[in-house]
């Protein structure tokens, strides 16, 4: 099946723009539609508006937020429709918690671009999680760092391997993207938590078949943590992608000391596609 449907998380932040940006290179790309939305909940300003502020104080506020509800939908139309025929470009604006309403359009789409997690103290209606949205939705996603700019696609990748269950899951949902890059460096950080090597087939033969040229490599395990050898190997070879599991262990845990994907998501200076 072709990539031919891509949704973009849009709040008209500078880590959506990036996410934007990239969208619409893939688009490009892969010759797909592109759905921008924006999911809009309760403001702390709405939600604390004084009972004595007049009727009059009330609409403008209101009208202020759908003021800029509008200008965002405008500017995500004046980048998209720049680069892509207006036939394949597609604009949602809904009501409800950003985070749950961007996981329930995933569900929809081959893959979902969202930017990295910024904090929008005047616009927290608009915020997004892009760890609860990988986390919730079952589809692949693609985080892209706030301020990520290219021109170009860097079309060498590197795949975390481990051989468990979230990287499979990574690997079936990014083999489409993979099959497209000139090469892929399937990373492995040797860790006691590696999965069980199986007789007559590995990672390499996987992609082998499906056309794609790989090479393997082991990292021995430092001082330094899993994801920092990972990123500072992306960053040697110069990827222009990274691949992996998102969550292989307790979610909750890494929200309170850490791990792994949380720390790429906050760190990561290229693209990552993640599957949980």
């Amino acid at each position: 099946m072709a990539i031919k449907n891509l949704l973009v998380a849009y709040n008209g932040g500078a880590a959506s723009d990036a996410a934007l940006r990239f969208a619409i290179q893939m688009a490009t790309k892969y010759d797909a539609h592109l759905t921008g939305v924006m999911a809009h909940g309760v403001s702390n300003i709405s939600r604390n508006i004084p009972i004595w502020f007049s009727g009059v104080m009330r609409e403008s506020i209101k009208g202020a937020i759908a003021q800029k509800s509008n200008d965002i939908g405008n500017r995500f139309d004046m980048l998209a429709r720049r680069s892509l025929p207006d036939d394949r470009v597609h604009w949602i604006e809904v009501g409800g918690d950003p985070d749950q309403t961007i996981t329930d359009y995933a569900m929809l789409y081959d893959f979902t671009i969202v930017g990295q997690y910024e904090n929008l103290v005047e616009a927290d209606e608009l915020e997004l999680h892009p760890d609860r949205i990988t986390f919730a939705s079952g589809r692949p996603v693609l985080l892209i760092p706030k301020g990520y700019q290219a021109t170009d696609f860097n079309e060498r990748a590197v795949l975390a391997w481990d051989g468990n269950r979230t990287a499979t899951r990574a690997l079936a949902d990014a083999m489409q993207v993979l099959e497209t890059k000139d090469t892929v460096t399937v990373a492995t950080v040797e860790t006691h938590d590696l999965g069980t090597p199986l007789e007559g087939i590995d990672i390499t033969t996987v992609l082998d078949r499906h056309g794609i040229t790989s090479n393997r490599v082991f990292l021995p395990r430092t001082k330094e943590s899993v994801a920092h050898s990972i990123m500072e190997f992306c960053d040697e070879v110069e990827a222009g992608l990274l691949v992996m599991g998102a969550y292989e262990g307790s979610k909750s845990k890494q929200d309170l000391v850490g791990g792994v994907t949380s720390t790429v998501m906050k760190n990561s200076k290229i693209p990552v596609l993640m599957s949980h």
